[in-house]
């Protein structure tokens, strides 16, 4: 049978997400950084990492019901107080209040982001691939730099993003990956796992190790892991018509639904 899209699928998956970005943020502050913080904001959370972290944004917006004025200047004020843009993941399942709210508000679309699922059943098997390993503590520089220099285009380390890597190696929910080619890194990626979800993220290749097939050695391997701790779903998120929703769908996943990242500048 296949899965049923609608609100409470949205619901498992969203909520999911949210506790991985707080799972996250609640490792960066038990570190050096304390100016990450969650907050409540119009049945979801505000989820801040620093003033110039893109892993910053507004999480689970509306899927609880109404959001009304107050809810939203709230979150507002929360980011405004760091002078960061507020980024609100607006699933199409939210409350038609929370857009109605936004919309009057000076937001501009900054991207659309696909959410992708698929059922893991106890007879699933995955291929494991020579290479892929679970990272140790001794390789969290290297793996944030892996994963932040497949994202980048200049090759340049952004620090902002570099410390909420790291949040996400220290996160106790999260569990990383590597895969090595001759002796070097060429890839990584992370699956946070809880609520019988498992949620595969950060996945990136660099530029000059890409078209050998790492992401879907990556995905293999993490899905198998999934299965070992019983998770009866797992989740993406991919912008759409790239590389990687491609080999997510390869793998068997699906597109449950695409959501508006909602951007709003003080500038």
């Amino acid at each position: 049978m296949g899965l049923q899209i609608g609100l409470d699928l949205a619901l498992r998956l969203e909520g999911a997400e949210l506790a991985a970005a707080e799972g996250a943020a609640s490792a960066m502050n038990e570190g050096s950084f304390s100016q990450a913080f969650t907050m409540e904001a119009a049945g979801g959370k505000a989820v801040f990492f620093g003033p110039g972290s893109p892993l910053s944004q507004a999480l689970h917006i509306g899927l609880r019901g109404p959001v009304s004025t107050g809810d939203v200047d709230r979150l507002e004020a929360a980011f405004l107080q760091h002078n960061a843009p507020v980024v609100i993941s607006l699933c199409p399942y939210a409350d038609p209040t929370a857009l109605g709210e936004i919309s009057r508000r000076g937001y501009r679309i900054a991207h659309f982001e696909n959410t992708l699922v698929r059922r893991i059943r106890p007879e699933d098997s995955f291929n494991f691939k020579p290479g892929v390993r679970r990272a140790e503590l001794s390789d969290r520089r290297p793996w944030c730099e892996t994963v932040m220099g497949g994202f980048s285009e200049d090759g340049q380390l952004n620090e902002d993003l570099m410390r909420g890597l790291e949040s996400i190696f220290n996160s106790r929910a999260s569990m990383q990956y590597l895969v090595e080619s001759q002796g070097a890194i060429a890839a990584g990626a992370s699956m946070f796992a809880g609520g019988g979800i498992a949620l595969l993220a950060g996945d990136s290749t660099l530029h000059s190790h890409r078209g050998r097939g790492y992401q879907r050695a990556l995905i293999d391997a993490r899905l198998r892991h999934a299965a070992e701790s019983g998770c009866d779903l797992a989740m993406a998120c991919t912008l759409p018509g790239t590389v990687s929703q491609r080999n997510y769908e390869r793998c068997g996943f699906q597109v449950a639904y695409t959501k508006t990242m909602l951007l709003k500048d003080w500038t």
